[in-house]
């Protein structure tokens, strides 16, 4: 049976789905700060019989050990199911995860959160940040702004890919990007870049991260600009710090520029729309 709890504003509203009875409470009283309506669940049965009953979701929190049906069949309703395919969904969990599913996951859900000593707070804080992005771009839309108008000009229906062999880093920048209508092709490695744009000669701009293992992104860069399709096409080099001759080095091995990590949105979007518009 559904738990359900209400915390301010109506008008927003979460599904939590978590079998563990003592994890649902804390979850519970975790978004009692949050101006929304929370409804917990223990089962993926009951999480799909809401989801199918026309009550619209602004975000889902989901673990995938979950009794009865798991988890991942949940994320398949979420993605094959047309009216429901644009609900945020965060996955909360404590299963180790392969790298095969990392980059599943990486395909459905905005953002990732491993349940660890400091994990409730980001929890919170994910959730927090993807009502607000929503209310944002609902407002942005409804105030149809010029400078919004610009961004959607500059980025929308462009292609880029994005190479870090970090799920969580994809995560940030996928869904960054695809609010901006940008259609996202996402690889953890080097190799996997050169094949991707092998496979999709009209992408037209890459994000890659310089730290990677086997091939790093000095040598993926170096790779893509000898392939005919890509010589001229921007790339944008990702450096955990901006140390000197970082800049340098990047233009050498053919970026076209470079950003520190923790990537600044705003930053990287005027990045983006300056290369985008050359």
């Amino acid at each position: 049976m559904a738990e359900a709890t209400r915390v301010g504003a109506p008008e927003k509203n979460i599904l939590v789905v978590e079998g563990d009875p003592v994890q649902r409470q804390h979850i519970l009283r975790l978004m009692e700060p949050i101006k929304a309506n929370v409804t917990a669940v223990s089962t993926a049965e009951e999480a799909l019989a809401l989801l199918g009953g026309g009550k619209r979701f602004d975000c889902v929190v989901l673990d995938l050990g979950l009794p009865g049906l798991s988890g991942w069949q949940v994320i398949d309703h979420l993605k094959t199911n047309e009216a429901l395919q644009a609900t945020p969904l965060l996955v909360y969990t404590a299963k180790s995860l392969t790298r095969k599913e990392e980059q599943r996951l990486g395909r459905s859900a905005k953002s990732i959160v491993v349940k660890e000593v400091r994990s409730p707070e980001r929890l919170r804080e994910e959730v927090t940040a993807i009502l607000d992005k929503a209310e944002s771009a609902n407002a942005q839309m409804a105030s149809d702004s010029g400078a919004g108008e610009l961004i959607e000009i500059s980025l929308a229906a462009k292609r880029v890919l994005i190479v870090d062999d970090d799920v969580r880093n994809i995560f940030a920048l996928t869904a960054m990007l695809e609010r901006q209508q940008m259609e996202v092709f996402s690889v953890d490695g080097g190799k996997d870049a050169l094949e991707t744009l092998e496979q999709n000669p009209d992408i037209d701009i890459a994000l890659v991260d310089v730290m990677m293992p086997e091939m790093d992104g000095y040598e993926t860069m170096t790779k893509m600009r000898q392939m005919p399709t890509f010589k001229d096409r921007p790339i944008i080099a990702l450096t955990a710090k901006a140390m000197p001759g970082d800049r340098e080095k990047c233009i050498e091995a053919g970026a076209s520029d470079y950003i520190a990590k923790p990537v600044n949105n705003s930053h990287l979007l005027s990045m983006l729309r300056g290369w985008l518009s050359i």
